[in-house]
């Protein structure tokens, strides 16, 4: 499973492709860096980078990306597990019509719901630029040579889904 986090990482925030990506939990900040990748099991993730990650959607079989922004009080793991389960759904709706891709933006993995939820509201909010950002290079990849727009454009559709708190990441 393709995803994107603002989330920091337990290694260096500069993007290297290829790395291991592992979350840093206790950090509950957005960072102002993006990164794209790869899910594997566990915490076995793999940083792909834009370029490839915009290749592969491109490359997919799916007609449609669907662009998944979790709610409140998810953390990585929670988030990959739920976007599994809308995949399985929309597979079973119709095949290979969209690719879920979550946006995995830092919620708190302290205690006390309360806290937690004035916390996320903050990381929400401040993780709106990362989720520009994240647009902002799909265009820009769309309409550059590397994509080849003359000759072999994207023309998936990209559609948003943004539960509870992820409306706020969305706004």
């Amino acid at each position: 499973m393709l995803f994107v986090t603002n989330r920091f990482p337990n290694q260096s925030i500069r993007t290297r492709r290829g790395r291991r990506f592992t979350f840093d939990l206790r950090n509950n900040a957005p960072s102002n860096s993006v990164f794209f990748c790869e899910a594997g099991d566990g915490e076995d993730h793999k940083e792909i980078g834009s370029p490839d990650f915009l290749a592969r959607l491109k490359a997919s079989e799916y007609r449609q990306i669907l662009l998944y922004v979790h709610g409140f009080n998810n953390l990585p793991d929670q988030v990959f597990q739920m976007a599994r389960e809308l995949q399985a759904l929309c597979d079973a709706a119709k095949p290979k019509e969209a690719l879920v891709v979550p946006l995995v933006w830092p919620c708190d993995a302290g205690r006390g719901i309360v806290d937690k939820y004035w916390d996320d509201q903050k990381s929400a909010d401040l993780s709106a630029g990362s989720l520009s950002r994240v647009l902002e290079k799909f265009l820009a990849w769309r309409n550059s040579d590397a994509n080849d727009p003359e000759i072999a454009p994207c023309l998936k559709r990209i559609n948003l889904l943004a539960h509870s708190m992820g409306n706020r990441v969305l706004r």
